[in-house]
């Protein structure tokens, strides 16, 4: 008797699983306020990349094809988090405290690492334009570490995997935009053929397969990504607590990056917990939101730690050294601005280059291309900052106007540095002040430079 008891439960448990695998369901993320979310996100990619190649008019000699670099990346991003704000059941506002960002980067590269500071591990996510932009009520980010913490693969995302109607097992369809966004890294899309099938279902949990490619660019370089995954979600805790994608990926350089040819593996656990004290109410409702205190700020230190400056995020660096730094200011992934910083000789303590001498050597070094003076004196910014002089010229490179802006910057101890932007003049315009702006906010440490 009790074996035909046993018999009739499995039938039942087999019947059940079987309708509900049959029948259309509505599935859908809803977010939990009242709760909180271990997530862990880990990404492995391993493969090449490729420096940008000679440009047309170098010298015939320097045209070759750099060899592609062996490059291998492993990066680990785990928070607690919890939902602030909604809007139409989807999260608007997220409170994050980080248990560990870091990345660890190989192969024919001096090998690196990178992590958070303690300082600025709580952190505040929220949509923004087609993607999400993160900050840190604790101080600014610099840009390492707002690459850890705004990464591919942000759950925020997660909603757009699933169908906007009813579906049954076997069932396809497209994911939004943002979540191929999103799983690929990329900031625009060109086309997005990434499909969810819903695989099996059951009262406890639906599994899902990804699978599909995603053209687009990222800062400008255009790529190409197949991606194929899968992901299972909790009917429960109506939450995705599991997604994990290959990804195979062929970009090519763009102006601050180069160029790649990587595979590399997504995953993304997450599961409920207690909300810590970081993200209780009374600790939320004091968070501020992205628009405030400049928040959106970078912070950018030398290499040599002598001087550090706050930055809006269309500035990118492209390279940097113990004597020079370049940085580029991008839009809609074109380069509409460039920035060089370079380390100038000493004046003695209290002291800076005459600033007759310093127009003069402007106008040397501009040569033919130098048109008119624009303006020249002194501008001001923080106090850290000591002396700022700034003079603006307008000059011509073949039938193209240019604008230089150009900065000499000296501390207390007579430490130099020699500051140009260069600029199209159909740019001057929308660029404004943006070089007052990050030359302003430039103050020296007071360490002594090397």
């Amino acid at each position: 008797m009790a074996e035909n008891m046993r018999v009739v439960v499995v039938y039942l448990i087999l019947a059940t699983t079987m309708v509900t695998g049959a029948r259309a369901e509505l599935l859908r993320e809803v977010p939990q306020p009242d709760v909180a979310t271990k997530v862990r996100i880990e990404l492995k990619a391993e493969g090449k990349f490729r420096v940008q190649s000679a440009p047309e008019t170098a010298p015939a000699k320097d045209k070759h094809e750099p060899r592609p670099l062996a490059l291998k990346v492993e990066s680990r991003y785990l928070f607690l988090e919890r939902v602030l704000d909604q809007v139409e059941g989807r999260p608007a506002r997220v409170g994050r405290k980080v248990l560990q960002a870091v990345s660890v980067v190989k192969g024919e590269v001096r090998p690196f690492e990178t992590s958070i500071r303690p300082e600025v591990m709580m952190i505040i996510t929220e949509p923004k334009g087609a993607g999400y932009e993160s900050f840190s009520p604790g101080g600014p980010l610099n840009r390492s570490e707002l690459e850890l913490v705004q990464g591919p693969g942000d759950p925020m995302s997660f909603w757009g995997l699933f169908s906007t109607k009813e579906v049954k097992v076997g069932d396809t369809w497209t994911v939004a935009d943002e979540v191929a966004r999103s799983l690929s890294g990329y900031d625009s899309l060109v086309q997005n053929q990434l499909e969810v099938t819903l695989k099996s279902l059951d009262e406890a949990q639906a599994e899902l397969t990804i699978k599909g490619q995603v053209r687009g660019s990222a800062l400008g370089g255009d790529g190409a990504m197949g991606l194929i995954g899968s992901a299972v979600f909790d009917r429960k805790a109506n939450q995705v607590k599991r997604l994990r994608v290959d990804r195979a990926e062929i970009r090519q350089p763009g102006p601050v990056e180069t160029g790649l040819d990587m595979q590399s593996t997504l995953t993304i656990d997450r599961e409920p917990v207690a909300i810590p004290a970081e993200l209780s109410d009374s600790a939320v409702g004091a968070l501020p939101k992205l628009a405030q205190l400049g928040s959106e700020l970078l912070i950018f230190t030398s290499p040599d730690g002598t001087y550090t400056f706050l930055h809006d995020r269309a500035w990118h660096l492209a390279s940097d050294d113990i004597r020079q730094v370049v940085f580029k200011k991008l839009d809609r992934g074109d380069v509409v601005a460039q920035c060089n910083l370079v380390v100038g000789p000493n004046a003695g303590k209290g002291r800076h280059q005459d600033v007759t001498e310093f127009r003069e050597d402007v106008k040397k070094a501009l040569g033919v291309r130098f048109v008119s003076i624009l303006g020249a004196g002194e501008v001001e910014g923080a106090p850290a900052g000591n002396y700022r002089y700034k003079v603006a010229v307008q000059g011509r490179e073949g039938e193209l106007g240019l604008v230089w802006y150009y900065y000499l910057v000296a501390s207390p101890a007579g430490d130099q540095l020699l500051v140009t932007f260069t600029l199209g003049q159909a740019k001057s315009e929308t660029f404004g002040e943006a070089d007052q702006q990050l030359i302003g906010r430039l103050e020296w440490t007071g360490k002594p430079r090397r």
